[in-house]
């Protein structure tokens, strides 16, 4: 059987991303506490694979998650889009009016401010995990304290929904990467993940778009992160679309960006997850 630590625990986000990456395929979900940690779960063999967001579309990148990636040499795999549907959780007999509290995420909570602004007497407590506040609520019998968190987290947790979609902005997603110790061929893999430095001189990053431009290839993102042991210099993560295997654009554009940059690593090959 497959494993795959997450940060939280299941009922989580990140276990829904498990779910809906391998859909049908009995998985074992291992909890873990941080990002590193769920690094350290795939470096040292405890997982096969370690499941971690990278983006939000309201809140943008999480630059510590690339910088483990690179750090751990992990390889990404696969990628997962995940719509985020926040839900007002909270014990079977509850109603809105007998809630008093909620704690959950901060992210969470900043996610709907709207609604949470029509209960102004509610204490709101910022806590670590969506799904973490689920299970200490249904676990200590917590009246009168709601959560906000998944469905796949009121089913785990015998809680009960007392609204739905909550969240002030709908277009909201996440995304994952699957991360493994070891690289992994993927077969007509559609997407690919760069990694590279450019000097300061003037136009050193143009000439890698340009390199990209030359050789038709789809930029869907590029990400700057500061580079450890140097003082306003930074490093670029780029995804690419491809062709897979086949595709000698592809294959010529990262020789010629080889001999533009500093260093060019492809940290995966892997297919385009589709919303």
């Amino acid at each position: 059987m497959k494993s795959v630590s997450i940060q939280g625990i299941k009922g989580s986000f990140h276990h829904e991303a498990v779910n809906n990456f391998f859909q049908g395929q009995n998985v074992e979900i291992i909890d873990s506490p941080t990002f590193k940690s769920v690094v350290e779960d795939v470096i040292s063999g405890k997982a096969n694979y370690g499941m971690i967001a990278i983006e939000n579309s309201i809140a943008g990148a999480i630059l510590p998650n690339y910088s483990l990636i690179t750090k751990y040499k992990l390889h990404i795999i696969g990628e997962v889009i995940l719509p985020i549907k926040l839900h007002l959780l909270a014990l079977p007999e509850e109603t809105l009016d007998s809630i008093y509290e909620v704690r959950t995420h901060p992210m969470a909570l900043l996610q709907c401010e709207n609604f949470l602004e029509q209960y102004p007497n509610w204490k709101l407590l910022s806590k670590d995990d969506t799904a973490t506040c689920a299970y200490n609520i249904s676990l200590n019998k917590m009246k009168g304290i709601a959560t906000i968190g998944s469905k796949l987290a009121a089913e785990m947790y015998h809680l009960t929904i007392l609204k739905e979609n909550i969240h002030d902005i709908s277009d909201n997603y996440t995304r994952f990467y699957l991360l493994a110790a070891s690289p992994q061929k993927i077969e007509n893999f559609s997407k690919a993940s760069l990694y590279f430095t450019t000097d300061h001189t003037m136009g050193s990053l143009a000439r890698v778009l340009n390199i990209l431009a030359k050789y038709k290839i789809n930029i869907t993102k590029i990400q700057s992160v500061p580079l450890k042991g140097s003082v306003f210099q930074y490093s670029f993560h780029a995804d690419i679309l491809t062709n897979g295997e086949k595709d000698d654009n592809y294959y010529k554009a990262l020789e010629e960006i080889k001999q533009n940059t500093g260093f060019l690593n492809v940290l995966g090959e892997y297919k385009e997850y589709k919303v």
